[in-house]
């Protein structure tokens, strides 16, 4: 698929999502669900950011969300989860660090929780990623995205909802199914998402994703032509 033509059936799947939800979201008076009290200081620091990056990431809440929203906006539920961390990798040699949760290519990803963009790139393995600081000094790693976005920068401060990437499998993953592997460390040690993983975003908090990835999208569109 060319990328103009990716880009246009993404700006339509992102309009019609966003026209099926934003009504009830209005309807409903839907509010923000706030995860926990942000905190002044943390105990936590991140090695070769600058002071700006680690004043913003200190200001994260010192503990951790324990109850987070599956970080795909829209058609990934709770029961469509399956437990694949640890799972055998190359033969053995190594095991599976993070959830593979699969969507369809596109499909819009964004932050379960306040967070600080700290690392965006492309690796062999990882393909383009996306790593963010969270509260209780964990960090989430967004992996295989389709592409790198364009509209986000390390340093950038998030909020539950905002947009992050599309879906892909790039990476260790080409010719594979698409997925999202989402990463959740504590320090150095990976950790399962699954049990944590016990709800969806609200409506206002799917607005908000979906608002910026049709930002994405229209960037992209511009640049096509």
């Amino acid at each position: 698929m060319t990328q103009p033509y990716r880009g246009l059936t993404r700006l339509a799947a992102s309009a019609v999502a966003l026209l099926l939800i934003i009504a009830p979201a209005y309807a409903s008076a839907a509010t923000r669900s706030h995860y926990s009290s942000r905190s002044s200081s943390s105990q936590y620091q991140y090695r070769g950011h600058s002071s700006a990056i680690q004043k913003a990431i200190d200001k994260l809440d010192d503990d951790e969300v324990e109850d987070l929203p599956i970080p795909i906006v829209l058609g990934v539920s709770v029961a469509n989860l399956w437990p694949n961390f640890g799972d055998p990798r190359d033969g053995g040699a190594r095991t599976h660090e993070g959830l593979d949760i699969m969507a369809p290519r596109g499909s819009f990803i964004a932050s379960p929780t306040d967070a600080v963009v700290t690392k965006i790139g492309t690796g062999d393995s990882a393909g383009n990623y996306v790593y963010t600081a969270a509260p209780g000094g964990e960090t989430f790693a967004y992996m295989h995205l389709d592409q790198l976005p364009e509209n986000i920068e390390v340093g950038d401060v998030l909020e539950p909802g905002d947009f992050i990437g599309f879906v892909g499998n790039t990476g260790d993953a080409a010719g594979g199914p698409t997925h999202l592997h989402f990463e959740v460390r504590d320090g150095r040690t990976p950790t399962d998402p699954l049990p944590r993983l016990t709800k969806e975003f609200t409506l206002e908090e799917r607005i908000t994703a979906l608002t910026g990835a049709l930002k994405e999208l229209e960037r992209e569109l511009k640049e096509a032509d």
